[in-house]
């Protein structure tokens, strides 16, 4: 499964500028591109939302 620029932005809650903002300086969750057309494979989505999540410091 895949995700658009606009899917992904609205599962995260930032602007779509933002992911394309990311794309250009290499960072955020890896993507493919087709044509024009950026899609976000989910396994790699869930990746970055794994490791980019923190454990509150009370719960250590």
């Amino acid at each position: 499964m895949f995700l658009t620029t606009k899917e992904l932005a609205h599962r995260w809650r930032i602007s779509p500028r933002t992911l394309e903002g990311w794309r250009d300086k290499g960072i955020g969750p890896c993507y493919t591109k087709i044509g024009n057309r950026v899609r976000y494979h989910i396994d790699a989505v869930e990746r970055a939302e794994h490791d980019w999540s923190t454990v509150a410091p009370e719960l250590l």
